[in-house]
């Protein structure tokens, strides 16, 4: 017997095949790089431009940034990160922007394999599968093809999460300090460490606040209150990203807000379920734990489009472990949910994105309780 038809299937499909279709949804993933360089390289200008305008007064007020990027015949965009996220990109502003564009698709193929990997080692599955599992799923290669960063925040997260189970304190809190370089992706991990008392990890994470407040003065170019300027421009500009891409969203909030309801409705809605998944949160295994902390987080958020579903990873690893589901839902829920994840790119087609459902209900599923199965369907213990 190959080495390759020894290792074990975390699911009811032969390795071979499973690693056949792995590959292939990593293909399929990959196919909007194609238009990439016609399309103005996706997403990516807009982070190029924050690297090129960080530590300058042209990079927080909106105004400001946008005549930049007008001046310099790029697509306008405000830059909806904290300030000192730029300088994660500032190297990469000093390239041409199509070069810094595959260069950073290159990077976060390397984050998406070594999320991979972690992933393995966090729940005891082969390497191997823990390294397709990531690259298998669209939101995760979406992000490399259309110059999003899924691979790094789930790289963080993942490393963050091993650190919980191996009742770490500098390690989760290092790598959820990080992880604020996105704040809506590291609060469910921060959130679920105050639920658990994980105090050290706090305090690592409250002093990774303070250096990225100091890194926003200095990307800012000495402005102290640049908070302030930055979340005046940011409410416009949720505002009309929703209003021009309500399609991709992917989350509960983001649902909702697309019926005619007053405002508050779809954060109050998120905000529930964040409520109903606290005791949940406090019970669960700590691994369990941090994984239902990632799918809820984006679950409840008020702006998740697409690529914002590679945090969900995490929980689908901890969902084919042998502390996660049983079969045959296992194989049955976690085959269904890769093989719609490619579907969320055709939202536009769609007017509502594929992985919408998913999510949502994933989440519903684990917040119901623990599971078990038999052949005659999903059962609640």
């Amino acid at each position: 017997m190959s080495a390759v038809k020894a290792i074990a299937s975390p699911l009811r499909i032969g390795w071979p095949r499973l690693r056949l279709w792995a590959i292939g949804l990593f293909l399929i993933g990959l196919v909007p790089v194609v238009g990439a360089f016609v399309n103005d390289f996706h997403d990516w200008p807009a982070f190029w431009s924050a690297g090129a305008t960080v530590g300058t007064a042209d990079l927080v007020p909106a105004d400001a940034h946008t005549a930049w990027q007008g001046e310099h015949g790029l697509p306008i965009a405000f830059w909806p990160y904290p300030a000192g996220s730029a300088w994660l990109f500032a190297p990469f502003a000093l390239l041409p922007l199509g070069v810094s564009f595959v260069a950073w698709g290159v990077l976060m193929l390397v984050c998406a394999v070594g999320a991979g990997v972690v992933g393995a080692r966090a729940f005891d599955l082969h390497r191997s599968w823990g390294i397709l599992a990531v690259l298998a799923f669209a939101p995760v290669t979406a992000s490399m093809v259309i110059g999003q960063n899924g691979p790094l925040g789930l790289i963080l997260a993942m490393i963050a999460i091993a650190g919980l189970a191996a009742d770490r304190a500098i390690q989760p809190g290092l790598a959820v300090g990080a992880l604020l370089f996105k704040p809506t992706w590291a609060l469910p991990l921060a959130g679920l460490m105050v639920l658990r008392r994980r105090w050290a990890s706090v305090a690592v994470v409250l002093l990774a606040i303070v250096a990225w407040y100091l890194a926003g003065v200095a990307a800012a170019a000495g402005d102290w209150g640049w908070p302030s300027v930055w979340l005046a421009g940011l409410g416009d500009y949720v505002a009309s990203d929703y209003a021009s891409n309500a399609d991709k969203a992917v989350s509960l909030p983001g649902l909702i807000a697309r019926l005619p309801v007053p405002s508050w409705v779809p954060i109050a809605a998120g905000v529930v379920l964040v409520v109903v998944a606290v005791p949940r949160l406090l019970r669960a295994p700590i691994t369990e734990a941090a994984t239902g902390a990632c799918l809820v987080g984006v679950a409840a958020s008020p702006h998740a489009w697409g690529y914002d579903a590679a945090l969900i990873v995490p929980w689908l690893l901890w969902a084919m472990s042998s502390h996660g589901l049983a079969e045959p839902w296992k194989t049955r829920i976690v085959a269904a949910t890769y093989l719609v994840g490619p579907l969320w790119l055709f939202s536009r087609q769609t007017a509502v994105s594929a992985l919408a459902p998913v999510v949502i209900g994933l989440t519903l599923l684990w917040l119901s309780g623990r599971w078990r199965s038999d052949e005659s369907g999903i059962v609640s213990t």
